[in-house]
């Protein structure tokens, strides 16, 4: 680098913390390729224009930062963030823009009961169902979970969710008796809100699926879109692209097309996108735990070249 900023030397040597040692090739430097795991360092990073690319796996981006929320740890990921102010590219300022909206904020219904409590009617229903749908304590304790015994809401399953501050802006009502009609109501208020932001960590990777209890399968920093779309003028897209966050895809197999629709949204804002095999299920909820997080964890890197071959498949 010649004549590098003090901010460039800061990073560099972040980077040189998380990825190990370097070796100069002209205006870049390659560094071990944790991304694949190659024997040779293969992994190029150029950091005047802010970009990298491992030569082995295609892996790339044009945020430094990846690769510090991928593999350092909290002290290093704190470093970081002291520095890291990079200006908003002009072009993305409309996108941010439903950033700055009031807040949604909306009342749980007069008859909502938390499950949590110790003193819980002895014929209850609604403890039960959760408990056929693979729910723990835990899950029912995160998720806050309730039900409503009478009301609009009567015999339904209640998952509320919470703003940033900690508000309730939002909860869907699913019913705990067979024959009722239909299985779902959603509360009050708009579905433009992102689920449970409460407890969303934008430095991890973060997983989209189609309704709240697929969220619950998965566990921690699942995002619920209420539906197969994710509209590029959402508030969750619009968080999504400001985090510079990664995504990791995680809809019903019949949403495929979806899926990809989304994707490719989230690449041409340079968004790292991992794409999740679900076939052989309905849902994400219906997998087996062990299976569910195999295919979390095997889920591939989508390129733009990947989703167009990916594309060609569904067609």
């Amino acid at each position: 680098m010649d004549n590098p900023s003090v901010d460039y030397i800061k990073k560099k040597r972040i980077i040189d913390q998380v990825l190990g040692p370097c070796t100069r090739q002209g205006s870049e430097f390659v560094y071990p390729s944790l991304c694949c795991g190659h024997h040779k360092p293969k992994l190029s990073i150029n950091f005047q224009k802010g970009v990298f690319k491992c030569w082995i796996c295609d892996y790339r981006g044009k945020s430094l930062k990846r690769l510090v929320r991928r593999w350092g740890n909290f002290s290093q990921i704190s470093q970081w963030r002291q520095f890291d102010k990079d200006p908003i590219d002009a072009d993305l300022k409309d996108i941010f823009a439903s950033l700055g909206e009031d807040k949604q904020i909306i009342d749980l219904p007069d008859e909502f009961i938390p499950l949590s409590r110790p003193q819980r009617p002895r014929d209850n229903k609604a403890h039960h169902y959760l408990r056929t749908r693979g729910l723990s304590k835990e899950d029912i304790l995160m998720w806050r979970i309730g039900y409503c015994p009478t009301g609009h809401y009567a015999n339904r399953i209640i998952v509320p969710s919470f703003s940033e501050q900690g508000d309730c802006n939002y909860y869907v009502a699913r019913t705990y008796e067979k024959k009722k009609w239909p299985p779902y109501l959603n509360g009050p208020g708009s579905k433009d809100i992102i689920f449970n932001e409460l407890m969303i960590d934008w430095d991890s990777e973060v997983v989209l699926v189609e309704g709240v209890f697929d969220a619950i399968a998965v566990g921690n920093n699942a995002i619920p879109l209420l539906g197969s779309t994710l509209r590029d003028d959402s508030k969750l897209f619009s968080r999504i692209v400001s985090e510079d966050a990664s995504v990791v895809i995680a809809l019903d197999y019949d949403a495929c097309d979806k899926s990809l629709q989304i994707a490719k949204k989230l690449l041409s804002y340079d968004i790292e996108v991992r794409f999740v095999d679900t076939s052989g299920y309905k849902d994400v909820a219906e997998m087996n735990k062990s299976i569910l997080s195999q295919r979390l964890r095997k889920a591939p890197f989508l390129s733009t070249d990947g989703y167009l071959e990916r594309k060609a498949k569904a067609i």
